[in-house]
């Protein structure tokens, strides 16, 4: 047997019998993974409680890549728990968007040590006293960026120009904003979206902006923000994640 060693940050669980747990991890070493944690539901497992979602672990396990079936998980020991996200909803659900997202946009067993260094800083800044909001803004834009799918902010992608006007359409379907004089006859167009709000996405994902907690965002910027991305991720995974609801 092959034991394996991960920085690990556990972003799904599942029963999987009546003491037995399946475990989703995104880690630093191998990028997403799924591990069974046999027993870990027993009173005297001493995984359990390292590797409760949003939990920052390390862990050994199993490895299982040249065979058929899941790994397993052998020990843990929990390095990080947030407690400050458990106690406030919007923290929560920020957090638990944020592992969805991570999930749902990552293949398996793909390493992406960047992508795993701002899903723990994310749970850091949900941690603090960092808003809610802004934190998951901020992953979502770098997210978006480290998986590949982030969308041209700066320039309307018909033409190449920059926008004149401070409201702009946006195509999910060819990837970015576009302006007024290219928008009559574009499908699937995200109507008058910020031009600020965008510009703060842009420098997010560029990772310009590191001081989150000196940013305010209007409540109305917010809402439209919140808006594009739910509609964007969704045009971009072919589904609408639970966790949008909830935000």
């Amino acid at each position: 047997m092959a034991y394996e060693r991960a920085d690990a940050i556990t972003i799904r669980h599942a029963d999987f019998s009546e003491t037995s747990r399946v475990y989703t991890f995104y880690t630093r070493e191998f990028g997403r993974i799924t591990a069974l944690g046999k027993g870990a539901l027993r009173k005297s497992s001493r995984v359990a409680g390292h590797v409760d979602l949003l939990v920052h672990a390390e862990i050994i396990f199993v490895s299982r890549r040249s065979r058929e079936g899941m790994h397993i998980l052998a020990e843990a020991a929990a390095d990080e728990v947030f407690p400050h996200i458990r106690r406030e909803l919007p923290r929560y659900y920020a957090a638990c968007h944020a592992v969805a997202l991570t999930e749902h946009m990552t293949p398996a067993d793909d390493p992406n040590p960047p992508l795993f260094e701002e899903l723990l800083l994310v749970l850091r800044r949900l941690n603090s006293e960092v808003s809610a909001a802004v934190a998951l803004f901020a992953f979502e834009a770098r997210l978006l960026v480290l998986s590949g799918f982030m969308p041209q902010l700066a320039q309307c992608v018909v033409c190449g120009k920059a926008p004149r006007l401070k409201r702009v359409a946006f195509s999910s379907a060819h990837g970015g904003i576009v302006c007024a004089d290219c928008a009559p006859g574009q499908p699937d167009l995200i109507e008058k979206l910020s031009m600020g709000a965008l510009s703060l996405l842009d420098r997010l994902a560029r990772g310009r902006t590191t001081r989150l907690d000196r940013i305010t965002i209007s409540s109305q910027a917010a809402r439209q923000m919140r808006s594009f991305l739910n509609q964007y991720e969704s045009y971009t995974l072919g589904k609408e994640l639970r966790t949008m609801k909830m935000l």
